[in-house]
């Protein structure tokens, strides 16, 4: 499971209520059993420590709704949630890095807000981004996954999915991000979104492998099966927004020394020019 995975591991969950889940029977409080269809074949998935917190928020209504709409509709549920987790991503992204937002105060009263909030129309393209592409592609990256190595528990097998998922999955999530956040940034020509690319794939890439093996611990560990989902989508929402603060503060960096360059090069020619003109009053 990769941070910037919204949902791989996919289980068509039975349980549409929290309180049926809390009810799932256990096993000296280390393992859980959790089935892997509609029919009644179980799984036990082992939890050395699940907290009594994933049992209590379990039984809160928006969580037991959510985990409804995600057995009923996985697919669907996953482009929802990436959608409105890119469109705040936006949002908190440019409140972070101090995005100026100009309006003058004649504007109209939509326009105003939507400045005070810091809203431009990244966020919508940041909402598209998470509902058409990023969701769709770790949902069916996580199927193909989960069909490949399921029913395999040897070692060998162990390490093939996780060399799978460092090496094929978080590459290939972590090219489409950086391609689809330089369009979105108004790259259009394929060597400014090749160079855009390069500046930021290896250090996120290498921040995915660093953080992955930490927060598929917590996940397997103090959160609740149905909700591993949410957990990485939430995971991959703050690695998401800390890339896109740095890609922000680096974009004003640039315009504030074409700014100073434009500056010094106004103030170079009209010191000229006036040089000149003295030059010539001194000569007649």
């Amino acid at each position: 499971m990769t941070l910037l995975d919204c949902g791989c591991i996919e289980h068509p969950y039975p349980y549409c209520c929290a309180h049926e889940f809390h009810e799932t029977p256990l096993y000296r409080n280390s393992r859980m059993i959790v089935p892997t269809g509609a029919k009644t074949q179980f799984n036990i998935l082992k939890f050395n420590c699940l907290s009594k917190f994933s049992f209590d928020l379990m039984k809160n209504p928006l969580v037991a709704r959510y985990v409804a709409a995600l057995v009923a509709r996985p697919l669907l549920t996953k482009c929802y949630t990436s959608g409105t987790l890119g469109f705040f991503q936006e949002i908190l992204a440019n409140h972070i890095a101090g995005v100026k937002f100009k309006c003058s105060k004649d504007a109209a009263l939509s326009a105003r807000i939507m400045a005070a909030c810091k809203l431009d129309g990244r966020a919508v393209k940041m909402a598209l981004y998470g509902f058409f592409v990023s969701a769709p592609m770790n949902h069916y990256m996580g199927l193909w996954m989960h069909k490949w190595f399921a029913g395999r528990t040897s070692l060998k097998s162990k390490i093939g999915h996780l060399c799978a998922q460092m090496f094929l999955v978080a590459p290939i999530q972590t090219l489409v991000f950086l391609v689809s956040m330089a369009f979105i940034g108004g790259a259009r020509g394929g060597k400014e979104i090749l160079s855009r690319v390069r500046m930021g794939y290896v250090k996120m890439l290498t921040l995915t492998w660093l953080l992955q093996p930490s927060a598929s611990f917590v996940a397997t560990r103090f959160v609740p099966a149905p909700l591993w989902s949410l957990f990485f989508q939430l995971v991959g929402f703050s690695v998401g927004t800390y890339f896109n603060v740095k890609i922000k503060k680096q974009a004003m960096m640039v315009k504030d020394a074409k700014k100073k360059h434009r500056r010094g090069s106004s103030s170079s020619s009209s010191s000229s020019s006036s040089s000149s003109s003295s030059d010539s009053e001194d000569e007649k």
